[in-house]
């Protein structure tokens, strides 16, 4: 107002001061925790940076676990992880992200002397250290007990923030409010249980009660090979996937241990008779000189009616010196050919035409396979099918050498891929039918060529060369090639690839 002094008019009117202040008042009528110094902290700290090194070293050790598998689908296990590709890929970036947060560690913290260990150490929590346990959680999920770095890993992260919860609650309660205390309480307890629980779990073997993998029935084997069911031998092998070169087969000979004795002249069918089934026998020496130069029919693929140890020695698996070998039973061809190898020259032969063909197999129930009863059916062998041209012919068998690359038998797992979900033919309770396989093979004269077939044993599975009956798919027509039987469109029904029977094919070490 007017006449005021001048002091009295520059005075700025008082702001009124709250009655209690967060900042300065006392707790509970006691004075203010002093503020704890660096140092104080820093033995705590290196525990905790510590404990924090060994997680994150953890997840790279389940990265890596997860990246070995490569191209394997080996298993049920393997299986499980390659059907989710964003797994690998999205462990790394956390896994990475919490080791950067340690060079931050070490600039700002260390070199810098900023204040800022709690709060780097709060994002590490967030960013990197929760998300690599949950992505270790879901690797656990599908491995349970075979895999080791996932679970440790995991625990471990439970394990550090168990201790950083309650390091924050007992060292800096004093500026905490209720609700982060709370929050604290909360996030160390259910760290420590989740921790202490599959610690349980898994040391008594017992994960599956959280992942239901009994449900499956698919037990895991630690196979190093996919196991191969070819389904007209009844007979299991192994091959591996995505190779250069194809799996050569050796099938185990009837005589297991002692070779039939041969003569020079004895041929395939007076010794072995119309058989598909590999032999295992033993030729004299001088054969060559005794051979009268004629009754060698055809190259590296001989008629049944061809001396065995004559062949022998053209096809270049024995010399004139005699030895051991094994011989092949297998359907025939429409011609066998003429060719001069070592000292021999054979005579070619038109056995059937060639084109479309039908085939019978010899079991009762018109299956696939190959196998009749003997012996009172207390034992099953190989028998060949009735093979026939378009003209009801029946195509002679032959015979040949696992020696030559158009006739040795092979399996070849050229590739897989993924699928989707919602595919024809993929089952939702047995999620291995997404891995759609291509694969080449040759046995006993059947061939298949760049067949997509998927893992495991399908439902209505029909014949190699069976009638259909009601909810089966019909098999196509097999057709006679230069070096034996081709069936377009059957290699679903020729071979099953399943790892999901360890107890009668597996692929272990």
């Amino acid at each position: 107002p007017a006449g005021a002094p001048p002091s009295e008019a520059a005075t700025p009117a008082a702001k009124p001061r709250p009655a209690w202040d967060h900042r300065s008042d006392a707790v509970a009528g006691k004075a203010r925790k002093a503020e704890p110094t660096y140092w104080h902290d820093r033995p705590l700290a290196g525990l905790l940076l510590a404990l924090a090194v060994v997680d994150n070293a953890l997840c790279y050790a389940a990265f890596f676990t997860v990246y070995d598998y490569g191209d394997r689908v080996y298993n049920v296990v393997e299986m499980q992880l390659v059907l989710l590709p964003w797994l690998t890929p999205t462990l790394l970036v956390f896994t990475c992200l919490g080791t950067v947060a340690f060079a931050s560690m070490l600039i700002l913290v260390e070199c810098n002397q900023l204040p800022l260990f709690h709060e780097i150490m709060n994002l590490r929590i967030y960013l990197s250290a929760l998300p690599c346990a949950l992505l270790c959680g879901v690797i656990l999920y599908c491995s349970e007990q075979t895999k080791w770095a996932p679970f440790v890993a995991l625990v471990v992260v439970m394990l550090f923030v168990f201790s950083w919860c309650l390091h924050m609650r007992l060292r800096w309660s004093h500026q905490l409010n209720t609700c982060s205390k709370i929050m604290l309480d909360i996030s160390g307890f259910l760290a420590f249980i989740c921790g202490v629980v599959l610690a349980i779990l898994f040391g008594a073997d017992r994960l599956d009660v959280i992942t239901k993998s009994n449900e499956l029935s698919c037990p895991y084997a630690a196979n190093v090979n996919m196991p191969v069911h070819i389904i007209a031998l009844g007979q299991w092998y192994c091959a591996p996937w995505r190779q250069q070169e194809p799996t050569v087969l050796s099938r185990a000979p009837v005589e297991a241990v002692v070779p039939t004795q041969l003569l020079c002249s004895d041929t395939f069918v007076s010794m072995f008779g119309v058989s598909i089934e590999p032999h295992r026998f033993e030729c004299p020496s001088g054969c060559l000189r005794q051979y009268s130069g004629s009754g060698l029919t055809g190259c590296g693929i001989y008629s049944l009616d061809t001396p065995v140890c004559i062949a022998a020695i053209h096809a270049g698996t024995l010399t004139d010196a005699g030895g051991h070998a094994v011989v092949y039973g297998r359907l025939g061809l429409p011609k066998f050919e003429r060719c001069s190898r070592n000292s021999l020259t054979s005579d070619e032969r038109d056995a059937a035409n060639a084109g479309d063909v039908s085939v019978y197999t010899p079991g009762v129930d018109s299956s696939t396979s190959f196998l009749v009863p003997v012996g009172g059916g207390r034992r099953l062998a190989v028998s060949p099918p009735r093979v026939l041209d378009n003209l009801g012919v029946q195509v002679p068998q032959a015979f040949h050498f696992n020696n030559l690359p158009y006739t040795q038998e092979f399996i070849w797992l050229k590739d897989w891929e993924r699928t989707s979900p919602d595919d024809e033919g993929v089952d939702p309770e047995k999620p291995w039918t997404r891995i759609e396989a291509t694969i080449s093979a040759r046995v006993a004269g059947v061939e298949l060529q760049e067949e997509k077939v998927r893992l495991g044993q399908p439902d209505n599975q029909l014949g190699l060369f069976s009638a259909a009956t009601p909810g089966q798919a019909q098999s196509t027509q097999c057709h006679l090639g230069e070096y034996g039987i081709v069936c377009p469109g059957t290699g679903w029904a020729a071979l099953n690839l399943d790892f999901c029977q360890p107890d009668v094919g597996s692929c272990l070490e």
